[in-house]
């Protein structure tokens, strides 16, 4: 009995185009940039602050060229950096929710095979108890050897207590 899984190619060759045209997607969006570690972190300060805040920024630095030469940026650019932002971000909602559905889809297929594959264990169960189901004892031992595998073993004793710190004088 092998351990390979095996695979569809023709369910293997749709993923990879799938994956294809998410990646084509890169190319779509303008000023795409891609996630370095660590980031994030660093960016929510500034991505967070409130809208409100962003456009008083903005009528501010259209009223003081001095305020826009010591800041380097002028209203504009800050203008069409939030407007970019407020305009993607339905583009982002949209994204993970497919990809929550995406999930949530692979999830319902590995359940339905599942599912299928534990009626199977039983039926194979059954037959190789019979008289003429010698040829379904390695099968139902490979399967449910592996079937043990799969699950996790829980603890039946509890680790002992930590003893209270006592303070020496």
């Amino acid at each position: 009995m092998a351990d390979t899984p095996v695979v569809a190619t023709l369910h293997a060759e749709g993923a990879k185009a799938l994956i294809e045209r998410i990646r084509a997607l890169r190319a779509e969006v303008p000023r795409f940039v891609l996630e370095v570690p660590g980031e994030p972190k660093k960016l929510t300060p500034t991505a967070t602050l409130d809208d409100g805040f962003m456009e008083s920024a903005s009528a501010s630095i259209q009223k003081s060229p001095e305020l826009e030469t010591a800041s380097g940026t002028d209203a504009n650019t800050l203008r069409d950096s939030f407007g970019y932002a407020l305009a993607y971000d339905a583009a982002v909602l949209e994204a993970f929710a497919f990809a929550r559905s995406l999930a949530h889809t692979v999830r319902v297929q590995r359940a339905t095979a599942g599912a299928s594959a534990l009626d199977i264990y039983a039926i194979a169960q059954r037959f190789a108890k019979r008289k003429n189901g010698a040829e379904f004892v390695p099968h139902v031992e490979d399967m449910r050897r592996k079937l043990k595998r799969g699950k996790k073993r829980k603890t039946t004793s509890e680790p002992a207590p930590v003893p209270p710190a006592t303070k020496t004088p």
